[in-house]
């Protein structure tokens, strides 16, 4: 981007509070509607794009990447640590229940992953909470790849077997996912439809063969369109509404203060993803942190880029 780009996205159009609306607000609140913030776009060192916030002077994410950030911290050390310790917990549980029905001569039952509610401080561009659609989107297609008709006996075996194999070695990831995510400040389309993550993202076949790391695999089986349209549905699900943007993930976007705001459900795990402690010391205040724990449910997970 040139550095003029950022001159066309600012709003024409300029809002104010009358009188009467003013009285029932506190000055501070008044001050908080303005809408006196600027968002520009910023290219990042892994080639995605961030979005640069006017009012608070700051980045949405590191200038390493916000995919890289993203995917490390709130992904990969948030949702899956989480599922992670749960699957390993649970897997204890089975191999106790399974010994106690072998004495008894029963079978053991397998039980569905329970699912998982997710809360987000700072909504943001949105990144977060496309990743994890998509890592659920994708633990979904490898559930039912086992169940759609193989005219082929020996195709369908083999094609089993590596499902099954996979999903043993994979998180087990939960049939169903709550994502609420709080944000005062909302990005315009302007800027959010320029952050075009599915190029980087979605891979051809070739590509996803390489991608596999030996700890972790984030290669993606969704195409750079379908990518597109959950990015795009995840912007556009109306703010203060429950929408499920697919089959099971469903996504609260909350249009408030974090300060002010009432938690709507019961989590497991937490994205703490505000400006920095610098930037907003209030967000990063005892207060805040014990209003969320007190919406904890046992074992959660809470991550975060700062430990200031």
């Amino acid at each position: 981007l040139q550095p003029d780009d950022n001159s066309r996205l600012q709003p024409d159009d300029v809002f104010r509070l009358q009188p009467d609306d003013v009285i029932r607000m506190q000055p501070d609140d008044v001050f908080r509607l303005q809408a006196d913030d600027v968002f520009r776009l910023q290219p990042c060192e892994d080639g995605s794009l961030t979005v640069h916030s006017a009012l608070h002077d700051q980045c949405f994410h590191s200038s390493a990447g916000s995919i890289l950030e993203s995917r490390y911290i709130y992904l990969e050390l948030g949702l899956k640590a989480y599922l992670s310790a749960r699957q390993n917990a649970a897997r204890r549980e089975q191999a106790d229940e399974t010994a106690r029905n072998e004495q008894a001569g029963e079978t053991s039952r397998r039980e569905q992953a329970e699912g998982v509610s997710v809360l987000e401080i700072g909504f943001g561009s949105g990144i977060n909470a496309l990743l994890c659609a998509i890592e659920f989107e994708n633990a979904r297609r490898n559930r039912i790849c086992c169940d759609k008709p193989q005219t082929d006996l020996n195709s369908a075996t083999s094609n089993c077997e590596n499902a099954t194999s996979n999903l043993n070695n994979a998180l087990a990831f939960p049939e169903e996912i709550y994502f609420e995510s709080i944000e005062l400040y909302p990005i315009p389309e302007e800027i959010w439809s320029q952050l075009d993550y599915a190029p980087l993202l979605a891979a051809s076949d070739s590509e996803r063969n390489h991608r596999i790391d030996s700890e972790r695999d984030h290669s993606i089986n969704i195409d750079r369109d379908q990518i597109k349209v959950i990015f795009e549905k995840i912007h556009r699900a109306p703010w203060n509404q429950v929408c499920e943007i697919l089959p099971g993930f469903k996504l609260h976007k909350r249009h408030e203060d974090i300060l002010t705001f009432i938690p709507a459900a019961q989590y497991q795990v937490v994205f703490f993803d505000a400006f920095s402690p610098d930037c907003q010391p209030e967000l990063w205040s005892k207060e805040v942190f014990a209003k969320i724990k007190e919406k904890l449910l046992p074992g959660a997970v809470m991550s975060t880029y700062s430990s200031k």
